[in-house]
This record gives structure tokens, C-alpha cells and sequence, in this order.
């Protein structure tokens, strides 16, 4: 089977809050009017970026329209007092605005207030669009995650409809009782989607398989007869209209100059509106198949539009700037004449504008949402309609009196400024503000009201910018903060972030908590103040898209870093043992390992009870099938070498674990040798042939001839015996040539082949008699430059030729040991959790044996035990040729993930890699990353060169200086004087100028103190030398 597209783990670090609301700014709003319940108004639901959908409960609030009048249905007498509709007066909210003119200094009686009612992590990215469905039981949501999702807020459950391939920016549906839905995206693809099935309907490629570039989809709109026509929009500023049940192109309509950011389609099925970046709103005529008016009353980006009048003559508007307009255009026949009032000015871009009854909510680049009054338009258009009218009989030789003309004028002033401040309209007519009636004959609201003042007329000036109706909006639901910057520390496992309100937080991603804050400081401040010396190397990869600081671990880094034991021993919660954990001396801990094996902590624990269970079942049949044949002739029992030592690492409940030794603490020659380089250690069951082996690949005939004690090799100080537990990156020692030393007897080679077999504590330093004997492996180091070398080991094979490289060693020969290799998997099993188990449990069939368990888990003093908080979620996502982001294939969290439901979804989600190492114990096999450097006396009067050119040398990047101080005194002559005590005590490294710290890495002498490029050299003298 092919392997899948690479997968990747992420883990969320989110500080406790008892406040619920938007961490990120809201990019959509839907209102329910017809609530379930008769407790409350409706209900609003939001959507924003940081994955959440949320429902919020509005109270006492009138969210149903009374409907829309004609202009028929408006009386008006000659005494200038308006009637209303139908005789029966203004609706509330405009007797109100009568009695009480509109405050425009913000200062209104707040009616009503929303609660929160539930919300739901729907997406893993930005939520760009919402709608409902269902008879506003269900919201449908999607997402620059890819996917499309239906969420029952009565049921609480959540359901995936589809997935585009690449971000999905916007959805469509016809009515609320539709039983289809449509979405469009960067993939220039709009799906419909089946919301009985689940499944999709119809696709229709805007793109033209390539052709179209500019296809990608940014506004969708449903309309006309049983949603006979959907429209399309986005940056080739073409509105195009299809036919949902065929797919076929209706029509375009060619005129904006921009991305078309919003579409609305009529019921009928004549309409279209449109909204678009080059600022202007047109109507088009789908009947005519022409554009019918241009409307310029906002001056940059038209974001949103919004309108639930089924002739679309009344409609909401918002812009990139922040203004919110609503226009009606009822009666009118020419565009300019329309009632365009400004009703409130966010400051910031409006994403969404949605209204019902008397209010209206805005969704911006804020968490926070607005509630704001509507303005009734009705009366001021009816009257305006009024005199137009008038305007159109004297244009047909009817001559209205003179009185009758006076008092018309005064009602339709009246009317219009009582509810409506004149500097809150805004002329469709460029240059003008307030409406344009008839011709500058004919009565205006400007003159109308210099006259009701008896005051000249002023001057005519530049017209002044509108007042928005309402500066300040009737209610408030507040977010939280959320995170937008950070900078991962140089020791990687510390973040700064910074929120919304500018406060700074310090995180630690390895216990996965916050470790303090910093209030308002500026970040790079706090960073420089608290960032360390050390160098690591990149583990995770770090975000805070969606509010929360994100980690994100994948096959090809997560376990390339390393952290010494000693600094974290301290802070390490009480492990789960009898005696506290004994780390061996410079041991290490690699972060990924670390971090992998707490976060699934709980799936590995169910994976060994479900391994107990298969084992048992199939020790059951096999009991029950030998029962039926008699007694077996013979007992078989599958091998398993002894283990002697607790050092070689104990067993677990279910199998067994090798203690993985700390790797890479050899130096050796800048021109590397042949070397082995696994990234796993021999399990118990690997065959003795096998490692025996491998340590022929190894092992020098000067190394083997090196003297033993209780069958154990006694080795180099610098390197660990090459045993059963093999040290993953041991450095290998050039054999000497004929001229330096005879080839060691077979005899000699044989016994000592045979004790590399037998396991020591797999520590890094080993205390032996002879450590600067002839026979040690820093006694045999060779001067460098010699080329391509051929050696022959104690198996009489040659070895592989080697050509020079100061960063890294060459990989080793295959050995017949079973590793994982980086982008390798067998083919015959899926490259998931679920595959690596069919395997396990194949081998358990092919061996004939259920005894013992194959998983083989880390113990504590490898990855010691974390307590993560519970409800830090956990996410699994895969990354496919085929789609522009990544899609979700798990969320759950630390505590669910062994829960039966997450397991099962688990063994299909969680990569191959990921399973090698939380049920096997192994990673990625992949080469060390070497530093080169050159060792050199400070002064040769304090202390002399090293002898035998054993100067210029390379070693595991995170090799401390301790190490190279201990190697220069073992190659010291022995006539030097040496200080008392520890090399480290009495000698010390410059580099640079700067005294070099003992703890101090070769990586970080290098990024830190050495800064160019070449070998880095390191000048030695005893401590306190001038």
C-alpha cells in the first residue's frame, strides 16, 4: 500500500478562563427569531478564528418584521401630521424616535440583553462563514480547515458534510427549509452539499480545470423559485449565475472593477445584488440580463451585504472602513432617489452585518460583538415617495395649489427629520449628502429646514462627512483575549506570546502550563531579558492562528532534540515509582519522545489492555484446539534472552523495554569513519546472530582486544560498549595500521565478539583501568587527511569506503536488525496506528506464540512522567498532495484519548511513526548532526599541543565541554602537570575571546560564541591563566 501524505501532531496550551466569548476577531453572525423555547427572543449564533461557533440567548428583544408597506398603504394629511400606515401610526420604534429624537451622542435606553447558551470547537482554523438550516435548527459552518460541518445545538452533536481542498470561505442556502447546501472556496470549486445525506450533491468548477485563475470563490448567493439559481463571486470580478441542479453557466454579468465580497439573489429570481471591492453595490437584472444601478454610498470595500426583503429594495451594507449603511429603495425609480441612512461606524472593518426586527449586529476584527438599533426607514421613504409622486402629476400639466405644495413640503420634512438626523443621510448623488428629491427646483431637506429657521442660506461649501445614527452601540457581548504573537525562547521549550490586550505570557510547552506574566512589557523586552545561551535544536513548530498557543510535532523533526537529565531533574513532578529516578551521568532526554509518550499516555494504556485481551483470546483457541487433537508430542516456548541487570531496562506489565542508552558522546576524527547510526537500539527478542552482527560492523580489532572483567568490555571513556543495548550514535575508532599495531588473533577477535554481547549500563562514561592505554579508543585516534581508508575488522570483512565530512557520519551498512527508516514503511500494512497493530498481531500468528507481549514502552527514566492538564487537546491532521491546507483527521484530548470512541478513531488517524514509538519504542532512523573543531593550547608555555595530531576532531553537536576538557587531559603527556581533581577543575575552554561554561554544547559554542562559518577552535589553559 502507497504511504499517505504526511501526518502531524498538535497539541493546545490554553489558560483557564470562567468567561465564555471569542478569543479572535468574528468573521460570521446567523439570528434564529423562532427560538425553541418562548423564554427568549431568538437566538444569534457567532463564528470567528478561532475555530469556535457559538449561541447566544437574546432576550426581550422584537426580532420579527412587521412586514413592508407600499406606498399606497401610507396616509398622510394636509395639516403635515403623519398618519402612518394604514392610519394607525408609526411603529414603536419610530413614535419613540418622535418623541424622543435620536441621541447621537450614544446616550439610549438599552432594551433587552443576549446570555451565552453553548458553544463548540467546530474547526481547527479560522471560521469563515455560517448559516442555518433545518428551520434554524442547525448551523453549517466551514472553515479554512477545509471542511464543512453541521452542528445541532439541541442535540449538541457535530457532523463533517465534506471537505473542499483548500480553504472554504463562504456558504449559500436557499431557505431555511432547504434541504441543500452550498459552499465555495480557494479551490474555485462550489459543492452542493446533501444535508439528509451527508454527502455531496453537485460540483460545479468555477476554475474551468485550470484556466481560470482567478475562479476562486469569496461570495455565493441562493435565489429565485425553490433556489433555482446560485451566484457566484471572487477576484475576477465576474458574477456568474449557474443552475444548482445541472451545473450549467446561466449567465454573467460583467461591471465591478474587484473582488466580489457579497451576493443576494430575490425570491423571484429576477434580482441580483452585488457588493464588491472597487467600493461600489450594483442591482443587475437577470431578466434584462444588464446592470440596472450602481450605488456609491460607501468609499471603500463593500464586505457585507444583508437583507430579508424578498424584492431586496431594503437592504444593510457594511464596508472595509467600518460604516454601516442601510439603504431602501422602495418606489423609487432612479437609484439616487433612495433613502440611505448611516447608521453606526465600527472604526474597524465589518466582516458580517446581520439584522432582524429592531436591531442589527456587526462581527468585526474584534472579539466583541455589537448590538445596535435599527432605523426605521418606512415613514421617511413613504413620505419621499409622496412628493415624488406629486412631482411626477405636475410634471403631467397638474398644477397642485399653492398651499396644498406648502404643506406637503412641511410634512415630508417633518417626517424625515423627526426620525432621521439629516446628517446622518447620505446621497446616492456624488458629492451630496442627504437625499436627492426631484431638481433644484423642488423642495430639499436642506432648504426645507434653513426656512423653518427663517435664516439665510450659507454659502455653498463642501459638503461635511456623515454622523453616523448611533455612536455607540445598545449592547456589548464581550471575548476574551486571545494570543497573536509569540517567540519560542532559544532553549525551545519556552514561548513568549502576547494577547489581544497586550499582555505577556511566559509557557512552558513541556509541562504544557503557563509559567508567568509579564503584564504589559513589550515582548522583545521580556525576550531579551529572560532568553538563555543554550542552542537546541528545532523540535516543533509553533502557532497562535486561532488564539491558543499551538505545537506542532511531525515525523521528520520532532525527535531531533535533546535535553540533559540533570537540568530538568529538579522540576520533574513525583514519578509513579518506589525510589526516585537514578539518571545516568550526561544522559539525555529527547524531547519528542518526551512529550509523545505523556500526551498518548492513556492510548497506550488502552492498547496494552486490548493486546491482553487478542492474547488471551488466542491462548484460549489454541488450548482449546490442542484439547480436541490430545496431548501435544512436544512443548515449544518462544525465546527471550534474560534480562539480568535493572539497568538494561525492566518489563512492563505487557512486554518489554530496552533501556535506551544516551547516544553520541564520542569524539572522533574530522574525517569521519564508517560509522553506526541507528535511531533504535536492539529489542529484547532480536536475535544473538544479529547483534553480534551488527557489532562486527563496529567494532575495531584494537577495540576488541581491549581487556574484559565479569565478561563485560571495559572501553574508551568517551564511548559505550557495543552490546545488547547498543548506543545509538556510538563513534567508531579507526583499527590501526600494520605499522602502528599487529592485527589482533582470530582467536582473540572470537572471544571478544562474544562479550560485546553481554550488556553493561549503557552509560557514557565507563571508569576503566585503562582509559589512556594504547587499546582505548582516544589512544588510536589517527591525524587527519588521510583520504579514503580501507580497514579490516575481526571478521576479516572490509570495510566501506568513507569519503570526509566535518558535519556528519555516513550512515551504516544495513543490518539485519529490524529499523525504521524516514519515509519507508511496508508496503503491505497501512502506514497507521491500526497497520503497525495487523503487524504485531501477524507476528504473534507467525511465531505460533501469545505468551509475551511485543510492545515494547519507554520507561519513567527515559521519559519521565508528565502530569499534563486534562483537557489540553490533541489533534491529528494530515497533510495531502491534492489539497491547499491540512485536513483533520482526530481532535480529542489528553484525558479522552483512551476513552473506546477515540481509540478506534485513533488507530485509523494516528500515523505509522507515531505507533513505532508509542508501542515499539522506536523513531525515525536519521544521521547525527557532527560539529567539527579544532583544539588548540592557549599558550604553549601553560600547557603543550596535543600529541599525535589529535587536534582537529568532530563529535555529536550536543557533546558538553566537560567532555573535550576530559579528552585533552587523557591525551596530555603524562610529564604535564595536571591540577587536582576533575579535568573541568582545573582547565578550561576559550572561545573567541569568552571563557567557554563546562555545560556548554558543541552546538552552542558554535551558534553562540563561535558565529562563522569553518571548524570552530577551541583554545584550552588552566583555570585563572592570564
Amino acid at each position: 500500500m502507497v504511504r499517505k501524505t504526511s501526518r502531524k501532531i498538535t497539541y493546545l496550551l490554553a489558560s483557564e478562563s470562567s468567561h465564555h466569548g471569542h478569543t479572535l476577531g468574528i468573521n460570521s453572525l446567523a439570528v434564529d427569531p423562532s427560538p425553541p423555547s418562548s423564554e427568549y427572543s431568538g437566538l444569534l449564533y457567532s463564528a470567528g478564528r478561532d475555530g469556535m461557533v457559538m449561541a447566544w440567548n437574546l432576550e426581550n428583544m422584537v426580532l420579527k418584521n412587521a412586514g413592508y408597506a407600499s406606498v399606497d398603504d401610507f396616509d398622510v394629511d394636509m395639516t403635515g401630521i403623519t398618519a402612518g400606515i394604514g392610519g394607525i401610526g408609526l411603529n414603536p420604534v419610530a413614535e419613540e424616535a418622535k418623541e424622543n429624537p435620536p441621541a447621537t451622542n450614544g446616550v439610549k435606553k438599552v432594551q433587552g440583553r443576549s446570555t451565552f447558551r453553548a458553544q463548540v470547537q467546530m474547526h481547527t482554523h479560522w471560521v469563515n462563514d455560517i448559516a442555518l438550516t433545518n428551520n434554524y435548527q442547525n448551523v453549517v459552518s466551514c472553515s479554512s480547515d477545509l471542511t464543512v460541518k453541521l452542528w445541532n445545538l439541541r442535540t449538541n452533536s457535530q457532523t463533517t458534510i465534506g471537505q473542499h481542498h483548500d480553504f472554504v470561505k463562504c456558504l449559500a442556502v436557499d431557505s431555511q427549509e432547504s434541504d441543500w447546501i452550498a459552499s465555495g472556496g480557494l479551490d474555485r470549486k462550489i459543492l452542493l452539499w446533501d444535508l439528509n445525506k451527508g454527502e455531496e450533491k453537485l460540483q460545479i468548477d468555477v476554475g474551468k480545470k485550470g484556466e481560470n485563475q482567478k475562479g476562486s470563490i469569496y461570495a455565493l448567493g441562493i435565489g429565485g423559485p425553490g433556489g433555482s439559481i446560485v451566484g457566484s463571486g471572487g477576484p475576477d470580478s465576474i458574477v456568474r449565475l449557474w443552475d444548482p441542479r445541472s451545473g450549467d453557466n446561466l449567465l454573467d454579468f460583467v461591471g465591478h472593477t474587484g473582488n466580489i465580497r457579497a451576493i443576494l439573489i430575490n425570491k423571484a429570481g429576477n434580482l441580483v445584488l452585488t457588493g464588491s471591492s472597487d467600493a461600489t453595490i450594483k442591482l443587475w437584472s437577470i431578466t434584462a440580463g444588464r446592470l440596472m444601478h450602481t450605488l456609491n454610498m460607501h468609499d471603500t470595500s463593500v464586505w457585507s451585504l444583508h437583507s430579508d426583503h424578498p424584492n431586496l429594495e431594503v437592504f444593510h451594507s457594511s464596508d472595509r472602513s467600518g460604516l454601516v449603511v442601510k439603504t431602501d429603495m422602495r418606489g423609487t425609480s432612479e437609484a439616487e432617489d433612495s433613502m440611505c441612512v448611516l447608521v453606526c461606524n465600527e472604526h474597524q472593518g465589518v466582516n458580517k452585518v446581520v439584522a432582524s426586527g429592531d436591531y442589527l449586529w456587526t462581527a468585526t476584527a474584534n472579539s466583541r460583538i455589537h448590538r445596535w438599533r435599527d432605523v426605521d426607514t418606512t415613514p421617511a421613504t413613504m413620505q419621499l415617495q409622496r412628493l415624488q409622486r406629486s412631482r411626477r402629476r405636475s410634471s403631467l400639466s397638474y398644477q397642485p395649489r399653492p398651499q396644498e405644495n406648502s404643506l406637503l413640503r412641511q410634512a415630508a420634512t417633518a417626517s424625515i427629520t423627526s426620525q432621521i438626523p439629516l446628517a446622518s443621510l447620505i446621497s446616492l448623488n456624488a458629492g451630496t449628502y442627504g437625499p436627492s428629491l426631484l431638481d433644484p427646483e423642488e423642495i430639499t431637506l436642506a432648504s426645507a429646514t434653513t426656512a423653518r429657521s427663517d435664516t439665510p442660506a450659507p454659502p455653498s461649501v463642501e459638503p461635511a462627512q456623515p454622523e453616523p445614527l448611533w455612536h455607540n452601540p445598545d449592547e456589548t457581548i464581550e471575548g476574551q483575549t486571545g494570543l497573536i504573537k509569540h517567540i519560542l525562547l532559544n532553549d525551545r521549550h519556552r514561548v513568549l506570546t502576547v494577547d489581544t490586550a497586550g499582555e505577556v505570557v511566559l509557557w512552558d510547552l513541556i509541562k504544557c502550563v503557563m509559567v508567568r506574566s509579564y503584564g504589559g512589557r513589550d515582548i522583545q523586552d521580556v525576550a531579551d531579558e529572560i532568553n538563555t545561551f543554550e542552542t537546541m535544536a528545532n523540535w516543533c513548530q509553533v502557532n497562535t492562528r486561532t488564539g491558543q498557543l499551538a505545537v506542532v510535532l511531525e515525523e521528520s523533526y520532532c525527535f531531533d532534540a535533546e535535553i540533559y537529565a540533570d537540568e530538568i531533574a529538579a522540576d520533574l513532578p513525583p514519578q509513579p515509582t518506589d525510589e526516585p529516578i537514578q539518571f545516568r551521568e550526561d544522559q539525555r532526554i529527547n524531547l519528542g519522545r518526551w512529550i509523545l509518550r505523556n500526551l498518548f499516555a492513556n492510548l497506550i494504556e488502552a492498547e496494552i489492555k486490548r493486546d491482553d485481551t487478542f492474547r488471551e483470546q488466542k491462548r484460549r483457541e489454541l488450548t482449546e484446539r490442542d484439547s480436541r487433537r490430545g496431548p501435544p508430542g512436544q512443548l515449544s516456548f518462544s525465546h527471550m534472552p534474560p534480562i539480568t541487570q535493572w539497568g538494561e531496562g525492566t518489563r512492563n506489565a505487557n512486554g518489554t523495554s530496552m533501556l535506551l542508552p544516551t547516544p553520541g558522546l564520542a569524539i572522533g576524527l574530522a574525517t569521519p569513519a564508517p560509522a553506526y547510526n541507528p535511531a533504535n537500539p536492539p529489542h529484547v527478542g532480536d536475535s544473538p546472530a544479529s547483534v553480534q552482527s551488527l557489532d562486527r560492523g563496529l567494532i575495531s580489532p584494537g577495540t576488541m582486544s581491549g581487556a574484559t572483567t565479569n565478561g563485560a568490555v571495559v572501553t574508551d571513556y568517551f564511548s559505550s560498549a557495543l552490546s545488547q543495548v547498543q548506543a545509538p550514535s556510538a563513534a567508531v575508532a579507526l583499527s590501526p595500521t600494520a605499522s602502528e599495531a599487529p592485527p589482533a588473533p582470530p582467536a582473540t577477535a572470537t572471544a571478544t565478539t562474544t562479550a560485546t554481547t553481554t550488556t553493561n549500563d549503557g552509560s557514557d562514561d565507563q571508569n576503566g583501568d585503562n582509559l589512556s592505554s594504547s587499546s582505548s579508543l582516544m589512544g588510536r585516534l589517527r591525524s587527519f587527511g588521510k583520504g579514503r581508508l580501507n580497514r579490516t575488522m575481526s571478521t576479516d570483512a572490509k570495510q566501506p569506503d568513507v569519503k570526509a565530512d566535518s558535519a556528519a557520519d555516513t550512515s551504516a551498512t544495513p543490518t539485519p536488525l529490524t529499523t525504521v527508516e524516514e519515509g519507508k514503511v511496508d508496503p503491505s500494512y497501512d502506514d497507521t496506528l491500526a497497520g503497525v497493530l495487523q503487524r504485531i498481531r501477524n507476528d504473534y500468528s507467525a511465531s505460533g506464540s501469545y505468551g509475551a507481549s511485543a510492545f515494547s514502552v519507554s520507561l519513567p527514566n527515559e521519559t519521565p512522567i508528565l502530569k499534563f492538564p486534562s483537557e489540553t487537546a490533541i489533534i491529528i491532521s494530515e497533510q495531502r498532495v491534492d489539497a491547499g491546507g491540512t485536513v483533520d483527521l482526530y481532535r480529542g484530548t489528553v484525558a479522552s484519548c483512551g476513552a473506546d470512541q477515540d481509540v478506534e478513531t485513533l488507530e485509523e488517524a494516528a500515523p505509522g511513526w507515531l505507533a513505532e514509538f508509542l508501542l515499539l519504542s522506536k523513531i525515525p532512523q536519521k544521521e547525527l548532526v557532527k560539529v567539527s573543531f579544532v583544539l588548540q593550547p592557549y599558550d604553549d608555555e601553560l600547557l603543550p599541543a596535543l600529541p599525535n595530531g589529535n587536534a582537529r576532531l568532530n563529535a555529536y553537536r550536543m557533546l558538553r565541554a566537560k567532555k573535550i576538557l576530559a579528552y585533552i587531559e587523557e591525551k596530555l603527556d603524562a610529564s604535564v602537570k595536571r591540577g587536582p581533581g576533575p579535568a573541568d577543575e582545573w582547565m578550561e575552554l576559550v572561545c573567541q575571546g569568552q571563557v567557554v561554561d563546562n555545560s556548554c554544547t558543541l552546538a552552542t559554542i558554535r551558534a553562540r560564541l563561535w558565529r562563522s562559518g569553518g571548524d570552530v577552535v577551541l583554545l584550552y589553559r588552566p583555570r585563572h591563566a592570564k
